[in-house]
């Protein structure tokens, strides 16, 4: 096997170890948590990573992207759901940016089928701390988006018994009405818990392509708050002014990761240190002053050699000072905020770099499909100097299950 189909295996399983990982750190503060049937014969519809195509990238594909793709369903055209319940379905949106996308599409997937009402959930970081959800997100906007797919409430219901639930993610409709509708109807109010069915599970009862209500709630629910993302369009600005062609490249880039077993797994490779990275670019022809943001929050010894040949990169740390110094703003950033803002630069920078495996490289991917920022290169190994022998096969083989959800 080459280096890609290494990387394009550990990248699938890496993705469904790191939501595993995400229930584990969930947090009910004593609610009932109630197992309804796991259901052995679950099929996951994995996200296959195969030997890249050879793509040709020209001026006149980089000047097509940006323009959003069309879902091919609206909310007007989705199949109806069960008629309403007098009932209600919540869920957290836990961890980062990447599984919230994940934990919205499958709750409004669960409220629909059950004709129940959604309420708006809260956000729990991974150290348990909690947020409004219209502190980091649009409410409005999102209430919007679901105006004819479900109805959405922001209060909650102490006056009912909160029961948990666990939910494999994209169950079909005759999952929830068989397992899950009878604990509904008893309870009224249930918090959807979304996991990943594991590989073992081999006959079908999750839908293999993308729910058109997933699709819906993936692509349209979850804005940034104006003020957060204010904050994001004047990084982009700064990052754009550095370049001599005003562009950039964003790199997931976690130098702490490097050398850890989260980077090898049975003795493959799942991701690159700074050093790797800087001659993979220099390999597929980027000039010295190319523009270039990491991940990483700040700048160490680890990303010297990225620094040395590429002067123009960045870290949070970098760029957040100088957004300061233009008084946007005012203060301090949380956590959760900064990993946003790591989401949204790699969704729409002009060239991607997943240089490690795991679901932010997924879900960034998709993002970018949609809205035809397609130029994502994987830094693998060999010997070529054509950066389209390196574009991510979810792209170049249409693997992505996002395809699924937009018309040709």
């Amino acid at each position: 096997m080459d280096v890609r189909q290494i990387m394009g295996a550990v990248l699938t399983f890496s993705m469904f170890v790191m939501l595993g990982n995400m229930i584990k750190r969930d947090h009910f503060d004593g609610d009932v948590l109630v197992d309804v049937p796991v259901a052995s014969n679950v099929e996951q519809d994995v996200f296959k990573i195969t030997k890249h195509s050879l793509i040709q990238l020209t001026d006149e594909t980089l000047k097509e992207d940006g323009h959003r793709l069309k879902l091919c369903w609206n909310s007007s055209l989705l199949p109806k759901g069960t008629d309403h319940l007098e009932g209600f379905v919540t869920f957290s949106l836990t961890d980062g940016p990447e599984y919230h996308i994940s934990q919205v599409a499958n709750a409004v997937l669960v409220a629909k089928h059950l004709g129940a009402t959604l309420v708006l959930p809260e956000i729990i970081g991974s150290k348990g701390e909690k947020r409004g959800f219209d502190e980091i997100y649009d409410a409005e906007k999102f209430m919007t988006s679901m105006n004819g797919l479900v109805h959405v409430e922001t209060r909650k219901h102490p006056e009912l018994k909160l029961v948990s639930v666990r939910v494999p993610y994209n169950a079909n409709q005759n999952y929830i009405l068989t397992n899950i509708e009878p604990l509904f109807r008893t309870t009224r109010y249930l918090r959807v818990i979304t996991y990943f069915p594991s590989f073992s599970m081999s006959q079908g009862k999750v839908d293999r392509d993308m729910n058109p209500y997933s699709c819906w709630a993936t692509f349209e629910a979850l804005h940034l708050k104006p003020e957060l993302q204010e904050v994001v369009d004047s990084i982009v600005g700064r990052l754009r002014g550095h370049g001599s062609k005003g562009q950039f490249i964003a790199i997931d880039y976690k130098g702490e990761m490097t050398g850890t077993s989260a980077c090898r797994n049975d003795g493959m490779k799942s991701c690159y240190n700074a050093m790797e990275i800087t001659q993979f670019l220099q390999r597929i022809g980027y000039p010295k002053d190319t523009t270039i943001y990491v991940t990483q929050s700040r700048s160490d010894n680890g990303l010297n050699a990225l620094q040395d040949v590429y002067p123009n990169t960045f870290t949070k740390d970098d760029i957040m000072q100088e957004t300061h110094k233009g008084k946007l703003i005012s203060t301090k950033i949380s956590e959760l905020e900064l990993e946003l803002i790591d989401f949204k630069l790699c969704s729409i920078s002009d060239i991607f770099v997943p240089a490690r495996s795991g679901l932010f490289y997924a879900n960034i991917v998709a993002n970018r499909i949609a809205s035809r920022k397609t130029e994502v290169f994987v830094p693998a190994q060999i010997t070529s100097t054509l950066a389209h022998d390196h574009i991510s096969s979810y792209i170049s083989k249409r693997s992505h299950p996002a395809y699924a959800c937009f018309c040709p």
